[in-house]
Formats: C-alpha cells, sequence, structure tokens
C-alpha cells in the first residue's frame, strides 16, 4: 500500500531554538513545584519507500523523467552483481499516476556479451525519448551510447556512439533552451568530466572537457539550465575522500566550461552522485549525505550555487531505522510531481529485498519564498 508521508524539516536553527524553548519551560515548571514537559522530538524521516518500482536481482543506477501529464518514465540496469556482467541490460518501466503505480518493465539495451548499464532518460520536446547509456566489457572498457525511441518507447532502434571514448554516463540528456541537447559524462573510471552537445538532435556530437584543478578530477555530474544559456553542473570528485561535491558553469551553451570550484555539500562516508534540477525557479540537489544510510535535499539563495542552505535541508529518508548502512544504494535523482512535491527514485540492496524505490518529498514553503 502506497503512502504519503512529509520529509523530516528542521534546521538546526530550528533545533536549537526549540532546545532553548524546552530549557525554558523546564526551569519554570521546576520552579513552580510541577513536573517538567518533554519537549516535541522531530519527526523520523521514512525508513521504507512509499513505492517499490521493480524488484530484481541487482537493479541500479535509475534515473526518472517526466514524459507528460503524471506520466514519468523510469530506467535502470538490472543484473545479478554489482560489477561487470555480460548479461547486464537496461530496462524501462513507466508510471501514468505520478509515481504511485508502475508497469512491468521492459527492454531498452541488451547487447550480447557486454553489460549495458548507467543508463538515464529524458523526454525531448519533438516527443522522442533519448536515453544515454554506457557499455561495459569484460576487459573493464566503457563506450557512451545514445539511443533514441520516436514511438515513446514501443521500439527501441540499434544505439549509436556518443564518443570514441573509454567513457561512461549517468545523467541524463538535457535539452537546452537553444535547441541543442547536452549529456554530461565522464572518462571511466573517474578521470575526468566530459559534456557532449549536439545541434542536430542527437545525429552528431560535439566534446568538450571541464578543467580538472589541483584537489579535483571530474567524475559523475549532472547538470541544469538555470538561466537562457547558463548551466550549472555539480560534480563527484575523484581525487578526494573528504566528500564534497564541486561546482563548474557554462556561460555559453556547453561550449566551454570554468574551472571547478568545491561547495560546502558534502557526503559524510563517500560520495555517489548528486542530482540537481529546477523546481520552478527554486534549484534543489538530490544527493546521499550518508551514502548507504541517507539521502537529502538542499536548496541555495547563492547565485554561484557554491553555498547550499544546509541548515534547511531536508531528510528525504534513512534506508534503515537505526541509521545503519544497508549493502549498496544511493544514486537518488528527483522529478517534480507537483507544485511543492517532488519524487525521489533509488536503487536499494537490502537483505529482504533488492529494488528500484520511490520516496514522495513535500518541500517547505520557505524554499519558494527564497527564490
Amino acid at each position: 500500500m502506497m503512502h504519503h508521508v512529509q520529509a523530516s524539516f528542521v534546521s538546526r536553527r530550528q533545533w536549537l531554538a526549540g532546545m532553548a524553548r524546552a530549557a525554558g519551560l523546564a526551569w519554570a515548571t521546576r520552579a513552580a513545584g510541577l513536573a517538567a514537559a518533554e519537549p516535541t522530538p522531530s519527526p523520523a524521516p521514512k525508513s521504507q519507500p512509499d513505492v517499490v518500482i521493480y524488484r530484481g536481482s541487482y537493479p541500479g543506477w535509475p534515473w526518472v523523467a517526466r514524459a507528460g501529464q503524471a506520466h514519468l518514465v523510469c530506467v535502470f540496469r538490472e543484473d545479478g552483481v554489482h560489477d561487470f556482467s555480460p548479461t547486464g541490460r537496461v530496462l524501462w518501466c513507466e508510471s501514468r499516476d505520478d509515481g504511485a503505480t508502475w508497469s512491468p518493465a521492459r527492454v531498452v539495451a541488451d547487447a550480447p556479451g557486454v553489460d549495458d548499464r548507467n543508463a538515464a532518460i529524458a523526454c525531448l520536446p519533438d516527443g522522442r525519448w533519448m536515453v544515454c547509456y554506457n557499455t561495459y566489457t569484460s576487459a573493464r572498457v566503457s563506450r557512451p551510447m545514445v539511443v533514441v525511441s520516436s514511438d515513446r518507447g514501443a521500439t527501441w532502434p540499434a544505439p549509436s556512439p556518443l564518443a570514441d571514448l573509454d567513457a561512461r554516463t549517468r545523467a541524463a540528456p538535457l535539452a537546452l533552451s537553444s535547441g541543442d541537447i547536452l549529456i554530461p559524462f565522464y572518462r571511466a573510471p573517474g578521470n575526468g568530466a566530459l559534456a557532449a552537445r549536439s545541434s542536430d538532435g542527437g545525429k552528431t556530437w560535439d566534446v568538450v572537457p571541464v578543467p580538472d584543478v589541483p584537489g579535483f578530477l571530474g567524475d559523475e555530474w549532472s547538470v541544469a539550465e538555470v538561466a537562457k544559456g547558463r548551466l550549472v553542473g555539480i560534480l563527484r570528485n575523484s581525487a578526494s575522500r573528504d566528500g564534497h561535491f564541486w561546482k563548474t558553469e557554462s556561460r555559453d551553451g556547453g561550449r566551454k566550461w570554468d574551472r571547478p570550484q568545491r561547495t560546502n555539500v558534502h557526503d559524510a562516508r563517500s560520495t555517489s552522485p548528486a542530482h540537481l534540477d529546477m523546481h520552478g525557479q527554486v534549484p534543489v540537489l538530490t544527493y546521499a549525505d550518508r551514502r548507504m544510510v541517507s539521502v537529502s535535499m538542499v536548496t541555495s539563495r547563492d547565485p554561484h550555487f557554491r553555498r547550499w542552505d544546509l541548515e534547511s535541508r531536508i531528510c528525504c529518508y534513512q534506508y534503515r531505522p537505526d541509521g545503519q548502512p544497508i549493502a549498496d544504494a544511493s544514486y537518488p535523482v528527483s522529478v517534480a510531481v507537483g507544485p511543492r512535491r517532488r519524487f525521489v527514485v533509488d536503487y536499494e540492496i537490502r537483505t529482504e529485498a533488492r529494488q528500484i524505490a520511490g520516496y514522495y518529498v513535500d518541500l517547505p514553503a520557505i524554499w519558494e519564498k527564497q527564490a
């Protein structure tokens, strides 16, 4: 049964203020000879998904996108192991009710003898569905690929290479206001971020690098167009284990990228990629604050997108009530499903289930006022 529970939203400032009020009340009641009232605890985060999208052998690394009114599509890789498998394949399923129920999974890509993985989907303005993913061989060589459906997923023709590089995908193609399409990807196994841009609907691609700087080596990343022609990317860093995400920016539609700078957002365990999106005019970053333990959302009022409002971040969910990690998880992606609601898709390798899971998250009204 599906249930909706508001995500926990308690800032550090609110928590401290609440504790101060509770302390003052306790002193007053003790002075009056009365029993002190217990402070109201903050709501516990969810520890079970609202929706199970798919259960399988080892489903992983999903992406979700909007395809129309109440229509969502989700892609992911399925096989029995995390590492290379010659039978790894890309599957997709759809929801016609904003994520409450999902269709059985169908195949997007399943080349013999290679592992098709790291898929992400975009529903383009012209009605086509574009999926990027990478093949992966027993020699640990990857090739980024693109496949396009012109009939809303009924058929998927032969894929074409995005670039002749040992490289991997993570984030979905992004339809820009200029009419171009941009795909963020990276050199395997985390040796520099790249951006592919197409001006002819995906027939050909120009690839440019994101600069590396001391202390930073590009890895998985996602991009949002925050204003016409202005693109912001949030990147995972292969050069350090401090867990911080980095930010880069392009002001010419993805042709050139700034030197990355470190943000104040980090994963306290080990990083997995974050997802940057615009919820109307509100930037939303969905990320694992403790990989395989919990996932959060945060917004930013910083015009440079380096400082995010961590004091007012939302704890979307925690995989286990006791805060212990599960075996594998934490590639969260979210999509708007209402004026102040998002739907997060993630993979979860739990003792009791291996699944693609969905969580509803309600955004606080203050985020809109801050935008």
